[in-house]
């Protein structure tokens, strides 16, 4: 992506719309989860963007352009949450799976945003990235600022949880 990182640089209006094109459904979905609702979503996706665009000229020293881009965006995400004095509850968490995913799942949104919920907010945001922004380990790493084999296990651990938990008898 170094020829679109330069292009986007350059301020071409074709690679802003190739940027978007590429990874706006991911991250729109990804912000959703973060912020917990489509307004805020678009808000932070809106600033993010004029943020990237402000500092375009650093563009041209990105190594991994998409990592950079979900970086940009989780650090507006954080900004927002912070400016509005309010965190993504675990509530909210499940909210963001019921908007995000166009096909119900029906009685099991109530088991997963439970499961969602037992996860520690650190292993939770490696499953939202890795799920909803669909983002590579590589990428999750760059933006988390850990090593990828700690993305991984934390990644692995956070969906045994789930799946344990999912798998208890309800009673």
């Amino acid at each position: 992506m170094s020829e679109l990182a330069s292009r986007l640089a350059d301020d071409e209006d074709s690679a802003w719309a190739e940027l978007v094109d590429a990874s706006a459904d991911a991250m729109f979905a990804y912000v959703i989860v973060l912020v917990g609702n489509r307004e805020a979503a678009a808000d932070v996706l809106q600033e993010a963007f004029l943020r990237l665009h402000q500092s375009r000229e650093r563009l041209r020293d990105v190594d991994d352009l998409n990592a950079f881009v979900f970086t940009v965006i989780r650090n507006e995400a954080n900004r927002a949450l912070t400016r509005n004095r309010k965190h993504a509850a675990t509530g909210e968490i499940g909210e963001a799976l019921i908007e995000t995913d166009s096909h119900s799942q029906g009685d099991n949104v109530e088991l997963i945003r439970h499961a969602m919920t037992t996860l520690s907010s650190k292993e939770r945001e490696i499953v939202q990235m890795k799920v909803y922004a669909q983002m590579t380990f590589t990428q999750i790493a760059a933006v988390l600022e850990l090593p990828m084999g700690t993305c991984t296990s934390r990644y692995r651990r956070s969906l045994e949880k789930m799946r344990t938990l999912l798998q208890e008898p309800i009673g």
